[in-house]
């Protein structure tokens, strides 16, 4: 190293804790020792069993420690700026045991092991220090699980291949309600060609960092480093710097100013658009999550930032949004990992260039709103999942569940549904407001409910009523929407007759998938779909809280309306039936008993899942019927009932209901 990277390094390792009281000599001299070490993100610095040969300091970057368990990696921390790597090992001899990950590209500082059992001799009390580190570790790793990924850094990469007006918008409200949603420290960088617009839509002076003010900054000083930026009172912070800006001999140095970005705050998201160049090319290699947004105007833009993407971004990293309704059939995905849709309309446009601000743009759209809401709890992993149980009329209850969300503002970002859990988890999905359902189901009396079924009568070989009636109601609902047509991530279960399997359905027409999905066993005939005769998913997962986990929620509520079968109606005391009668004539009858074989099997099922959720919601159904169809408003209300008493319980795990921001933001409810 230089002397002026030596003098530079001095001061840094004045602030590590194990050379804490040296003196400027001494630090010099263990400077001087020192060799600088880059690696990429992805990159492992050393395995657990490794030999302990080098002392590792981190001068920038991210690290995740982990260890094996048996077959199992286990994360043990999350490590940054001015930690220490492998001490244990070099004071001890013993061989790693820990494995260190990159989470970011990274700069270390290395000691070889020789130099520093050298300065140990020199310096004993750094032996004092480094026991003290040692301890608090160990401290740490025993008291539980570190912080998730999730609770530190994130670095997002905003793509934008459509109008400037939608570009401008979008990149404010994510910034804004990725701070929000999260109640964290983010960052917005405007790294477009015409930085400085986005600031300027909050209210700033366009001040875009020059180039020449790059050059003569030190890279490596992070209190330099955070004066470029502006702050909204919302505590938001908003850096503008055109990527050209860092190219050419300023390229190399972009991951030490990216990571001292990311130091400083806990998400950080940098708006991009044009071709991908050298610049560009970096920031999505370094960034955990890529956004990459299209529109119909600027498709064949898109199509070539795909291709470019295609050897930059893991799919798992990518996630792709469309800006505007009717995307083409081939750019999104239906299923687990699906895309966004984030609704836009010539409105919008017309009041941005009328002046309006930035948050009366989007009022004509409150579908715009909560798409880019959804997009900011997705990035800050704080997705609300509801997993809808499965329960015939009992199934009212939800709709009476999701009246008080609405009411809340307790949003939903993914749902899954078994049976009747699917029709209403199915309806709110494509948007049906609680209130339109609950005038549907109040339409349902028992005269409605005979004349459909009985007209559906079928030969009865593989159920009592074909179930025709029952695909055309869900029709006359759904329409031919298919899931990828979902404002909400959708799935529902059904259970494969001939094999048992569960059947997870997130693809293809909606009312076909909830006619699969509540085809109650010999009521109704099994439903044929992609070769496989589907019935009720009530069977194998009458509350699918497993399937909205793997959909990706990191808040699980599910909606249980499972209890014992004596629950339902009650047994039947037996011991006063007139003894002359044959027994037989008291027994339960046929369909009693095959219910309550149902309600068993599924309260069982549910019962040794319920650990899944943090919220488990489960109404007071007791003395209600399967088929109270008729009974609509009074199983509403009950539904109702059990959702007040968990608000509390939900608004507690939920970022958006603290009162963190330094000044509050335009609270919308997540359901206008």
């Amino acid at each position: 190293m230089t002397p002026e990277e030596i003098s530079a390094w001095e001061l840094f390792l004045a602030g590590i804790p194990i050379f804490s009281g040296l003196s400027n000599e001494e630090l010099r001299k263990i400077a001087q020792k020192m060799q600088l070490l880059s690696l990429p993100k992805g990159a492992t610095l050393f395995r657990q069993g490794d030999e302990p040969d080098d002392l590792f300091i981190i001068a920038s970057g991210l690290v995740r420690v982990v260890h094996l368990r048996g077959n199992e990696e286990v994360v043990d921390a999350f490590l940054g700026r001015g930690e220490t790597l492998g001490e244990g090992g070099v004071l001890t001899g013993e061989r790693r045991t820990a494995s260190v990950q990159l989470v970011s590209t990274c700069e270390f500082l290395r000691l070889p092991r020789a130099d520093f059992h050298e300065i140990l001799r020199e310096n004993p009390s750094i032996s004092i220090h480094l026991t003290h580190v040692l301890t608090k570790r160990l401290i740490q790793t025993t008291r539980g699980a570190p912080k998730k990924l999730a609770e530190s850094t994130q670095f997002f990469a905003f793509y934008c291949a459509c109008e400037t007006e939608e570009r401008h918008l979008l990149s404010v409200h994510l910034g804004l309600q990725l701070l929000e949603q999260t109640r964290r420290r983010v960052l917005l960088i405007d790294m477009n060609p015409d930085a400085g617009a986005v600031a300027q839509y909050l209210g700033f002076k366009s001040q875009p960092v020059t180039r020449q003010l790059l050059l003569s900054m030190n890279l490596r000083d992070p209190g330099r480093i955070r004066t470029l930026s502006q702050q909204h009172v919302s505590g938001l912070e908003v850096l503008s710097i055109p990527a050209e800006n860092l190219s050419g001999s300023l390229l190399s140095g972009i991951y030490l100013f990216v990571n001292f970005l990311r130091e400083a705050h806990d998400l950080v998201l940098v708006s991009l658009s044009g071709p991908v160049g050298p610049v560009e090319e970096k920031v999505l290699l370094e960034a955990d999550k890529v956004v990459l947004l299209g529109s119909i105007s600027c498709l064949s833009q898109y199509r070539k930032l795909e291709e470019e993407f295609s050897p930059l971004v893991p799919e798992s990293r990518l996630l792709r949004a469309w800006c505007g309704d009717n995307p083409p059939e081939d750019v999104l995905r239906a299923g687990q990992g699906r895309d966004l849709v984030i609704p836009w309309n010539s409105v919008i446009k017309e009041k941005m260039n009328s002046g309006f601000g930035i948050y009366e743009a989007l009022e004509t759209s409150p579908k715009t709103r909560s798409a880019v809401e959804r997009l900011a709890r997705r990035l800050g992993h704080i997705r609300i999942g509801l997993a809808c149980g499965s329960g015939a009329a009992l199934g009212y209850s939800i709709i009476g569940i999701l009246k008080v969300f609405k009411r809340e503002g307790i949003p939903i970002d993914l749902v899954s549904g078994t049976s009747m859990g699917a029709l209403i988890g199915g309806l709110a999905a494509v948007g049906m407001e609680p209130e339109e359902m609950e005038s549907v189901a109040l339409r349902i009396d028992k005269f409605w409910m005979y004349s459909r079924l009985f007209l559906d009568l079928s030969v009865p070989r593989s159920g009592i009523f074909s179930g025709d009636s029952l695909l055309n109601l869900y029709r006359s609902l759904f329409g031919q929407k298919k899931f990828l047509d979902c404002e909400i991530p959708f799935a529902c279960v059904a259970t494969d007759i001939e094999t048992g399997e569960e059947i997870i359905i997130n693809d293809g027409n909606l009312a076909e998938a909830v006619r699969a999905s509540s085809s109650l066993p010999v009521i109704f005939e099994p439903y044929l779909m992609n070769g496989r005769y589907l019935i009720d998913g009530g069977l194998v997962n009458p509350v699918p809280v497993r399937v909205v986990s793997d959909q990706g929620a990191d808040v699980l509520i599910s909606i249980n309306l499972t209890l014992p079968a004596s629950s339902y109606t009650g047994r039947k005391d037996h011991s006063t039936e007139n003894p002359k009668a044959p027994a037989i004539l008291g027994a339960p009858s046929l369909a009693r008993v095959f219910f309550h074989m149902i309600y068993t099997a599924e309260y069982e099922i549910a019962k040794s899942r319920s650990g899944l959720s943090q919220i488990v919601i489960q109404p007071d159904i007791k003395g209600f019927s399967w088929s109270d169809l008729h009974r609509a408003q009074e199983i509403i209300r009950a539904g109702e009932e059990a959702a007040e008493k968990q608000v509390p319980f939900i608004k507690a795990l939920i970022p958006y209901f603290a009162d963190r921001c330094q000044v509050p933001l335009r609270l919308a409810s997540a359901w206008r």
